[in-house]
Order: C-alpha cells, then structure tokens, then sequence
C-alpha cells in the first residue's frame, strides 16, 4: 500500500503577554507517538511521513511550513502512485478553537497565533479536509486532532493550498476523529510511563492504547468502527481519572461493511 502520512505536534506559541498562547508540554511527545507508530505498524515509509514539531526559536511551525509539507507529499502521490494512493494520514496536537458557526469545522492554531493574527495563523480543519478528499489523490483519508474546539473567539481560519489535478478516488473512506465535542476543551494529563510521569495528550494516549489493543485483540487488524467506539468509552474515563471531562466526536462516512483497517 502507497501510505502517507502528515503529522504536526505543537508546543511553543507566541507567549500570552504579546497576545498568543501559552505554552503546551504534551503535544511534540504526542506528535513523535504518533509518527512512531505510523512508520511501524501504521505502515507509512518514513520517506512518506512528514513530521513537523516546534520549537522556540525560532518560534515555528507557521501555516507555510504545513503547505510545504502537503505539497510535498502530493508531489510524491502524483510522480510515485500515479494520483492514486492509498491511504493519507492528518494527525495534529496543539492549540484549537471552534469555529462558531460551523460546528464540523475547527482552527488548528499554528506557533505564530496571536489575537492580531487569528485567522491568518489558524488553519482550517474543514478546508484542509475537503482538499485531502475532493484532490480524490487517497483511497482513504484519516484525520486525528487533538486539540480544544471552544469559541471564545470569532474565527476565520485559512485553506489549504490549492487543488492539483484531480485523481481518480471520487468518495474517499473517511475518519475524522475530534479529541473532544464542539465548544469543549481538549486536555493534557501526567500518565505512569514505568517509574517516569509523562504529560500527553488524553485523547491522543487512548487513541495509541486503542490501536495497540484492539490490534491485540483481533489479529493485528483494527476495524476503524471499533476505534471509535474505543476512544468513545475510554476518552471520558481517562479524562476523568486525570480530573477532566472530554468527549470525543466523529464526522465519517464508513459502514460495518464499508470500514478503514488500520
């Protein structure tokens, strides 16, 4: 299979006394989970993984950045797989917020945000979701964000680079995983890693254990529907013992017959 994979961790923000965020601590861990599991039983070559992870100075990821890497990988599914691959992963961990009037869309804060720059440095979940299946360059398309969705703010967050030429899949299997429901807060939380305490992401450590466990339990394949229902009973339960309340939200369009296997 013709894999690929998008990944984007962010800790390191403009600092909230000159108008941005404050500073996260589980994301880049998150972000580097992820990639490992991808490039290992997620079956993406890391040649077709593009991990993207802040840093301080100087302060990035910025929107650019993110495109560069998409266009990259559509550079690669275009020449290698003749517009025609199989699956797509995009996975981020940092900053979110809702968008007020459309509650299936969600800003994903780049390292740059700042009350000046709201929009211009927030990314668009939908849109970059609609580039991902309406290019038809994927069989299937999976995205995993981890991040809050509350609307504090009024936001326009930015599109995704423009279309390239069309490929062939017209209606892509798709799975869209919110770490938590519209206008909800999304939370880091200390985990027992051996004698060590790790912040991570609450949505993000569940969704690694539901994809270790359940590959466990059925043969070393996941049924996506399955997932789901996994991180439905669990999210709230580890969100609890951590003193939080959080609930995770799909947008999909798979059946029990028409699924993604992970």
């Amino acid at each position: 299979m013709a894999n690929y994979a998008i990944i984007i961790g962010i800790n390191h923000y403009t600092a909230p006394d000159k108008q941005g965020l404050k500073a996260l601590k589980g994301a880049v861990n998150d972000a580097q989970k992820i990639y490992e599991w991808i490039i290992g039983p997620g079956g993406v070559p890391p040649e077709n993984c593009r991990l993207i992870q802040s840093v301080a100075d100087p302060l990035n990821p910025i929107k650019n950045q993110v495109d560069h890497a998409i266009a990259d990988i559509v550079r690669m599914v275009v020449t290698k797989d003749n517009k025609n691959a199989d699956r797509l992963y995009f996975y981020f961990a940092g900053h979110g917020m809702g968008v007020q009037i459309d509650r299936e869309n969600n800003g994903l804060c780049m390292a740059d945000w700042d009350e000046y720059m709201r929009d211009s440095a927030t990314l668009s979940s939908s849109e970059y979701k609609k580039k991902f299946i309406n290019e038809g360059l994927f069989k299937e398309v999976v995205i995993w964000l981890d991040c809050c969705r509350t609307t504090k703010l009024f936001l326009s967050p930015q599109p995704g680079p423009g279309i390239v030429p069309l490929g062939q899949n017209n209606n892509p299997r798709m799975m869209l995983a919110f770490g938590t429901e519209f206008k909800n807060e999304a939370f880091e939380a200390e985990f027992s890693i051996g004698n060590d305490l790790e912040t991570r992401g609450v949505f993000t450590r569940v969704l690694l254990d539901g994809l270790i466990d359940l590959a466990r339990n059925e043969r070393g394949k996941v049924d996506a529907n399955d997932l789901m229902d996994y991180l439905d009973f669990f999210v709230p339960r580890a969100a609890q013992q951590a003193g939080f309340s959080q609930e995770p939200e799909f947008y999909t369009n798979l059946t029990k017959v028409k699924t993604i296997m992970f």
